[in-house]
């Protein structure tokens, strides 16, 4: 009986989410990080309203909170889009040519834009790195700013694993129509 909340949560997760294995629970995971930034992020904003009309003073420092929960929410959301393939194609060319050039140019594409995001998750790390060292902070709530950092990072490299995983899905799969 103690692990029926646990089945209950696997068959919610196996509902709503097409992937499988380990990636299925990572898109879970992101996805509820999202919602409850947001949900934190909708109940701040109530209350600065509520607080700068009804009682005359504002909540300090949600701007900055603003901010750093927006960036969360955005970059949770990254690899999930890219995993699902949600993002967005241009694909004027696929009906005029070959269903073997749309896999290649899949794989060719998935392969560039995964090594760019590497080299830009290396230049973010880098950023959070000097963030760190410098003790760089939000100007009000004095928040480190260098963890959000490593956070939109460690995103990026984890989106960049995902397209490099396509790649070489799409190389090793001769399903047509698979891109």
């Amino acid at each position: 009986m103690r692990f029926m909340p646990l089945t209950k949560l696997s068959t919610l997760v196996n509902v709503h989410h097409s992937e499988f294995g380990v990636a299925k629970w990572v898109t879970f995971i992101l996805e509820l990080v999202s919602a409850v930034v947001l949900f934190a992020l909708m109940l701040l904003t109530c209350s600065d309203v509520v607080g700068r009309y009804a009682l005359g003073n504002s909540v300090n420092g949600t701007t900055e909170l603003t901010e750093l929960a927006l960036g969360i929410i955005v970059f949770c959301q990254v690899p999930v889009i890219t995993l699902a393939g949600s993002n967005v194609v241009v694909d004027i060319l696929d009906r005029v040519l070959p269903d073997w050039f749309a896999r290649f140019s899949a794989l060719v594409i998935n392969t560039c834009v995964g090594i760019g995001f590497v080299f830009i998750a290396d230049r973010i790390w880098f950023q959070a790195a000097r963030s760190l060292r410098r003790g760089v902070v939000t100007e009000f709530l004095l928040i480190p700013v260098a963890y959000f950092v490593q956070f939109i990072s460690i995103m990026m490299y984890v989106t960049a694993a995902i397209l490099i995983y396509r790649a070489l899905r799409d190389l090793l799969t001769r399903n047509k129509g698979r891109v």
